[in-house]
């Protein structure tokens, strides 16, 4: 073999060598870093994994487990609205049973209403917290125990006591319930109408409360009614365990926020002291220092609220919540269809027993109109609600109730029941229906994702201050200018009258707030 032969051979071995050792490197290098690109596929799939599981679970609510979660939430609502149009009822009873003082009577309602009111918010941060199941069950469990020595109060000062502490539980399981709604029907359609079977629930609390209560009140005793809810509402609590969603993964709702006591606090105290002044208006009189006092000191409270708000770490109210879609408009525009409707019903009960001389049982039966409207009405809503543009709903709803608040005004007779108060009743639950159901779900579904708890509990708030300010208002109108009539000429309408036209501009804020600050 020549020397450039056996060199060129001695080159290819070589060659080969170090490509040998190249593959072996790479085989190594491949070998090496494999199972760490396995693991992270394994960490991928498993995310993927657990989004689906998630997915799947919503899912899989379906057909009977959503219509028997949706009846647990709407019973919920039928009992809260049930329980204070029941007690509004029993309040003459309950009065000469208890020995209230002249003017005093009205705080086993307002009582009610104001811990309703304050303490919303804290049960929507807690539900958001940690999960909206428990806070509902808790909720529905206390109304029930408490109803038990409401039952078996002995003087005024124990009602009004329960009667607030009842309020605490009613608050906890409204934004709880409307946070399940969202997150059990995730397609719009489907979550239309759950809002508007929720909404009819408590339109039937609404009439049945008033039924059921006369009856009660008149043939047996007003305790009864609360004994009554206690019977129901106590298993009612257990079988909702079993049946409500829990959390959908094991990792879900495992980061908890620390809750805002200064924030909360602050809300609450401005929240009762509001509240109160409003109650008292129309008894104390405007003018009054239990009236300007108070109210004085909420406006204070209220702005302390919104300091702290930006400078916790966790706040109750997240400031970038008042910049949900719609969100600050419509907690305006909340104030006004339970301020309509309480007020029109308070006015109603008045007049029928107080102007008119009829019994308390007969009151009750003529109010049957308000809570089959408005029943109908709301669960029609959520029908064609997603065919309708938002904003025809919400002006619509109060055109109707503009239309109501008028025949009220030119009922003078109780002749014109049938002629003027029953169609009023009917185009007026109408129009609230479609006010209440359209605001709820304008603003549920322009809430971003983790904020449904606060901003259902705020929104709620808004109607259950208007439910407290509208009747005192209205109270507080047919007061003052019954009050300034001369003697022996005394028709005691015209104050209703004036409370009546005086609903009519409440309409007509409404619509104006729908109109300049609603987007589409």
């Amino acid at each position: 073999m020549s020397p450039e032969m056996s060199s060129a051979s001695s080159t290819v071995t070589q060659n080969n060598q170090c490509l040998g050792d190249l593959e072996a490197q790479h085989k190594d290098l491949s070998l090496s870093t494999t199972p760490t690109l396995c693991e992270k596929i394994d960490e991928t799939k498993e995310v993927s994994d657990s989004e689906s599981v998630a997915k799947a679970d919503e899912h899989q609510l379906s057909s009977l487990r959503r219509s028997l979660i949706l009846t647990v939430l709407a019973c919920a609502q039928f009992f809260d609205i049930f329980n204070a149009c029941a007690a509004m009822i029993a309040l003459p009873a309950i009065q000469a049973d208890l020995d209230f003082k002249e003017g005093t009577i009205q705080w086993v309602i307002s009582a009610y209403t104001l811990t309703f009111a304050s303490f919303m918010l804290i049960s929507g941060r807690i539900s958001d917290m940690f999960h909206p199941k428990p806070v509902f069950v808790v909720g529905m469990l206390l109304i029930g125990l408490m109803s038990i020595p409401i039952g078996a109060s002995v003087n005024p000062i124990m009602a009004i006591v329960l009667r607030a502490v009842q309020g605490i539980g009613a608050a906890m399981n409204i934004p709880s319930a409307i946070a399940m709604i969202r997150t059990s029907f995730p397609d719009a359609a489907g979550r239309s109408r759950a809002y508007a079977i929720y909404g009819a629930a408590g339109a039937i609390g609404n009439c049945l409360g008033f039924v059921l209560g006369g009856v009660i009140s008149s043939k047996a005793s007003w305790r009864w009614v609360f004994y009554l809810l206690a019977i129901v509402i106590i298993p009612f609590s257990a079988i909702s365990w079993i049946i409500l969603p829990g959390a959908s993964s094991p990792t879900e709702k495992t980061q908890k926020k620390s809750l805002d006591w200064p924030g909360v606090a602050s809300l609450t105290i401005g929240l009762i002291l509001f509240v109160f002044a409003i109650s008292e208006g129309s008894t104390s009189g405007w003018n009054s220092a239990t009236v300007i006092a108070p109210l004085v000191i909420s406006i204070f409270t209220f702005a302390s609220f919104f300091v702290i708000e930006r400078i916790v770490k966790d706040p109750a109210v997240p400031p970038n919540t008042w910049t949900n879609k719609n969100f600050t408009a419509l907690f305006f525009y909340g104030l006004t269809p339970y301020g309509w409707i309480f007020a029109i019903q308070v006015q109603l009960v008045e007049l029928f027993t107080s102007l008119w001389g009829i019994s308390t049982l007969s009151a009750a039966l003529r109010s049957i109109p308000l809570g089959l409207a408005v029943g109908t009405t709301s669960y029609l809503t959520g029908i064609f609600a997603p065919k309708v543009p938002k904003t025809v709903l919400l002006i619509s709803g109060h055109v109707f109730m503009a239309v109501a608040s008028i025949l009220f005004a030119f009922a003078d007779e109780e002749s014109k029941y049938w002629s003027h108060i029953v169609p009023a009743m009917i185009v007026g639950m109408f129009g609230m229906g479609i006010s209440y159901v359209g605001c709820t779900i304008v603003v549920m579904d322009g809430t971003r994702e983790g904020e449904e708890g606060v901003v259902s509990a705020v929104i709620y708030t808004s109607y259950e201050i208007g439910a407290t300010l509208g009747p005192a208002v209205a109270a507080s109108i047919t007061l003052g200018v019954n009050s300034k009539l001369t003697a022996g000429d005394v028709n005691e309408f015209v104050g209703y009258a004036a409370s009546f036209w005086a609903l009519l501009g409440l309409n007509g804020v409404a619509i104006l707030i729908v109109l300049l600050f609603v987007r589409k």
